[in-house]
């Protein structure tokens, strides 16, 4: 009985901590890439405006609202300045980002609010959506 108690304590500690991680991370939905922007230098290099932005997205998923500028970019730190991802995989989400806005397809997008960037928030995640 002590057995199955204490694997029960495990297990409700074990998704509390995984769900506090992944709301640290920010909300995701289904958004348009508006604009891109590349930069040698600042806001990681490459950033894509979003719409919805990030203060709208974090609705969908019921979340408290993230803590983002106003204006609606992200970046994808395609320069590794924060050294949370690396520079290879930004680019290829910048590329996935690319491709949503020239085929006009809707992507869905993690941000995160603890990271930043000249001011803007990290998009840590993009997934293509398919056609309608």
């Amino acid at each position: 009985m002590k057995l199955k108690k204490l694997f029960a304590i495990v297990i409700s500690s074990m998704v509390t901590i995984w769900s506090s991680a992944f709301a640290a991370m920010g909300e995701s939905g289904s958004v348009d890439v508006i604009s891109t922007l590349q930069d040698p230098v600042n806001y990681g290099g490459c950033m894509i405006r979003i719409s919805p932005g990030p203060a709208d997205i974090s609705a969908y998923g019921g979340g408290g609202n993230l803590d983002c500028p106003g204006d609606v970019f992200v970046s994808f730190d395609c320069l590794n300045s924060s050294g949370q991802t690396t520079k290879s995989s930004a680019q290829q989400m910048f590329s996935t980002a690319q491709l949503a806005y020239v085929s006009g397809a809707k992507v869905n997008v993690i941000v995160d609010d603890a990271v930043k960037l000249n001011g803007f928030c990290l998009a840590r995640r993009i997934d293509l959506q398919p056609p309608p």
